[in-house]
Formats: C-alpha cells, structure tokens, sequence
C-alpha cells in the first residue's frame, strides 16, 4: 500500500494545473509518439474522434488522471443527434454496470462499520424470502466477497432491465423472485447482475437507508459529485444524453433508454464523466480525496485485489467490483458497462496513478473500451511485451468455433446455439469473429495465449485449453461443424419444411376426403 503521499497530494493540490506549463508538466508523460508541437488534448482528442468515427457513437465524453490530477477532459460529438445538442462535460449518461464500481465501494462502507461481513453467507442478513437458493431449493451459503467478484453461482439475468412497456418492480420485489444458483458458490465466475442487486440491498439494508439515499450520502455528496443520481432515466430525460442502439439487437437508430432501478446497484448510475472522474481519484488516493475519507486504504486495496478468475492461468479476472489484470510492469482495475443508449468505461493503474473515464451515448462498449485503453496507454505508455510467434500448427489447434457458456440469462438459453466464437487461421495469424464482437486479429503472447484489441474485449488475454477457451470473465467450449449456428439453421429449416410437408399431406387428404362422393 502506497504511503499518505499520493492523498496528500490529491487534498493538497488544486484540481487542475492552469496555465501554460500543464504542457511541459504533460509532455514527459505522455507516448513518444506523440505529434510533435501537439498538446495532450489534442492527442486524446485524436484518439477520441477517430474511435466515435469508427464506432458510429453519437457522443464522448472523457476524463483522464494522473497523480490526483485532472489532465485532459473534453466532450465530442452530440448529445441529441436530432436536435443538434452537442455533447458538454456537464451532460449525464447512464453508467450501465460502471455503477458495479461503485456499489462494491459502499459494501466496503458497511464492511468497515462492522455491519456486514465478506465472507459471511448472505443469508445471515436476509429474510427467508429473498435468501439465496439452490437448486433444490435449499439455501446456498454464497459471500458478499463471491457476490462482488462473480462467484456467487447466480446465473446472469436480464430481467432487471426494463423497457417502456412493462411495469417497474423495487428492488425488493424484484429479489424476492427469487435467487437461485446454478453453480456451487466460489465453483466460478459467472456474472450476475442480481448478485450486485443483492449486495447494494444488503449494504443499503445495514445503513438503514433506500440504496439511492444510502449512494448520495455516502458518496456523491462527500465526493461532490452533483451530477450523480441512482434515479430512473425516465424521470431524468430531457437532461440526459439521448439514446442509441439497443443492447441486445445492436444498431445505432434512437431509442430509449432502459430503466434498472430494480437492480440500482447493478447498472442504474447517471453520471458525468468529471463526476466518476472525482470517484476515481478517491480511489487513487486510497479511499481519500481533497482532504475526506469515504474509505479506508485497506478496502480500496482489497477491491483492487485479484480474488477469482475464470482459469487459474489467466492474468485477469475479478477483485470486488472491478476486473483486474496483472501483467508484468502493469497492474490493471477497471469495468465497462453498455445499456440500451449507453456504454461506459473506467480504468485505473493504481501503481501509476493514473486512469480514464470514458462515457457515451450508443449501446456499444467496443468504442468506450478502446478508447479508453489508447488513452490510458497515452498517458502512462504499457510496457513493451515479449514477442512471440506460434507455428501453423499450434494455430490450427486452437482454431475452430467455441460455444459461449454462462454468458446468457437461463429464460434465454436458446441464444448461444444461435451465436459462436469463431477462430481461424490466415497465414501466419490467428482471427476472430463472430457477431458479438466483429472481427479482429489476436496477438500471440505466448503458448496458447493471445491477446484481442478492438472489441468488447479490448486487450483481454485469450487462453486456450483444450477443448475450451477463457477470455476475462468467460469461458467457451468447441463444437464440431455439426454443432454450429449455421448447421442448427440447417437443421431448424429442414424440420420446418418436413412439417410443412406433413401438414400439406394431411391438408390434402383430407380434401380429397371432403370431395370424395358419398358412399364411394
């Protein structure tokens, strides 16, 4: 842990250097590649046009730190495409599961109060009606320490999300559907919207407040984070973003935005990028910023601590509330988040002191996420990493199509047989793509190991085992020919027109019987 210097400096130092010399501060801190006679906004501008270009979004906007200090912040683009409103840093997005973030935060309040426990069962502090269930029904002993590192058992689930047309449940209604894993607790990851719903229910729960209130008091107000809100979207539109691309369908037409309340600490949080830019450095400074503690340096540290992951060879998975990635000479936490009409990222190197906030208005985290690793890597340039190249035949060997598992809510289970990962080798280089992410090449970094740019799963290392493959939080397993979309459509088109065949047949039939004369 990092000695009070950094927090320090944060409460110590205005917020932004002003001034011509922020320039000369800058430039020994930014890439070397950096055009020269250009400053460090023009840079990140650079890269931010050219990401919301390619990805087709609406609107940026980005806040990147360094050493408790703010070093670039700017908006790009249109807030309303229509009405021609140009995005500000004042302008509000949902922050989709970004909100995770913080959620993981205010447990870690209540942990430090003694009002709740990590490594408790979770149904110590529930009602019976809405404990964690098994299968069977009994009651599953999953941690808030499992809850915020995906590790629960519970199964991913989207029914927190909801549009226009269907009825807004609270939090409590919606928990007391019921919970139920599919996975023995701590067996691995899967990641669980309603695991983060139950642990800001707890946390809420033990500071005897609703979780919006609990949020305000907690955080936004000691972190000045006017901006901020756990509210509906709907009561909010006319002063948020307007809304692109549905979540689940893709595209860039106008929409509306979806309401999470039920699952507020999940994915209900609207912020401005200066406001989650001002959480972020709380974090950076260990739990401090400008002179008030909302943690304790031993929590933000555990947050930030590698606690499960999809395959005990990955070099990335989840702390509590954050992914984490630890590669040589960069140790990384960070999470993204997309809802229909929005997409956000925030990324943090904690032993640089340094990190990114991006948001938008467009239902993609692809542009959000690679925005934010050129950035953060503009700002603090990655350490250069080992080449390697495999042989035609270690990438034959990996290639091939790999079905998704635990990444769909179960009332969705057709989904995956709908959709594939797939993986082949052109020349001398290993390409992915599939309808979920696009295509784009894969960098080998070693036996096995790739590492994939430009999609949902920006800079995430793709480890191969087998018959099976981990990215991130996600595993995969290989399916034969036999198996693929393409040959279920096959199948599913060939059925329909045998009972179509069928029904025509009897159809026939029996108007051949119908016209048959009487007593022939």
């Amino acid at each position: 842990m990092k000695p009070s210097i950094g927090q320090a400096k944060i409460s110590e130092r205005p917020r932004r250097l002003a001034g011509p010399e922020i320039w000369l501060v800058l430039a020994a801190t930014l890439a070397a590649g950096a055009a020269a006679g250009a400053t460090p906004e023009d840079e990140v501008r650079r890269i931010v046009e050219e990401e919301r270009e390619r990805g087709g979004t609406p609107a940026m906007c980005v806040v990147a730190v360094r050493d408790g200090l703010v070093v670039v912040e700017l908006a790009s683009g249109f807030a309303d495409r229509e009405a021609g409103r140009a995005a500000t840093l004042g302008t509000r997005f949902p922050a989709a599961s970004v909100s995770k973030t913080l959620t993981a935060a205010l447990v870690m309040r209540q942990v430090e109060e003694g009002r709740l426990d990590l490594d408790e069962p979770v149904n110590t502090y529930l009602e019976p009606a809405l404990q964690v269930r098994g299968g069977a029904g009994e009651g599953a002993p999953a941690t808030l320490r499992q809850l915020l590192s995906h590790s629960s058992g519970l199964p991913v689930a989207w029914s927190g999300i909801i549009d226009r047309a269907n009825p807004v449940p609270t939090m409590e209604e919606h928990l007391a559907r019921g919970l139920r894993t599919i996975h023995t607790p701590g067996e691995r990851i899967v990641y669980s919207n309603d695991g983060f719903a139950l642990a800001g229910f707890l946390a809420a729960q033990a500071a005897g407040q609703p979780f919006p209130e609990y949020a305000h008091r907690a955080l936004f107000e000691p972190l000045g984070m006017s901006r901020s809100t756990f509210e509906s979207p709907w009561r909010l539109e006319g002063s948020l973003a307007a809304a692109y691309g549905d979540v689940f369908k893709g595209g860039s037409e106008r929409t509306h935005h979806a309401d999470t309340t039920a699952i507020a600490p999940a994915g209900a949080l609207i912020t401005a990028a200066p406001d989650l830019a001002r959480f972020a450095l709380m974090l950076l400074g260990e739990g401090e910023l400008d002179g008030v503690r909302v943690l304790r340096g031993e929590s933000v540290a555990e947050m930030m601590r590698l606690q499960a992951r999809a395959h005990p060879e990955l070099d990335e998975g989840f702390g509590l509330g954050f992914a984490v990635r630890e590669r040589p000479g960069r140790r990384m936490v960070w999470w993204d988040g997309s809802l229909h009409g929005a997409a956000a990222r925030l990324s943090l190197l904690p032993d640089e002191d340094a990190g990114v906030v991006v948001l938008s208005n467009l239902a993609d985290n692809g542009p959000t996420s690679v925005t934010g690793r050129r950035v953060l890597d503009l700002i603090v340039p990655p350490p250069a990493a080992a080449g390697y190249q495999p042989s035609a035949a270690e990438l034959d060997r990996v290639a091939g199509q790999y079905r998704l598992r635990d990444f769909v809510d179960p009332e969705f289970w057709y989904l995956p047989y709908l959709m594939s990962l797939g993986f082949e080798r052109r020349g001398d280089t290993l390409v992915q793509s599939s309808r979920l992410t696009g295509e784009s090449a894969l960098r080998p970094t070693g036996p096995n190991r790739f590492r994939i740019q430009g999609s949902m799963f920006d800079d995430s290392t793709v480890l191969f085992d087998g018959d099976w493959l981990y990215v991130g939080m996600m595993r995969a397993r290989r399916i034969s020919a036999w198996e693929s979309p393409t040959a279920l459509l096959v199948y599913a088109v060939l059925l329909a027109l045998a009972l179509a065949s069928l029904l025509g047949w009897g159809a026939w039939r029996g108007i051949r019987r119908l016209r048959r004369p009487r007593g022939a």
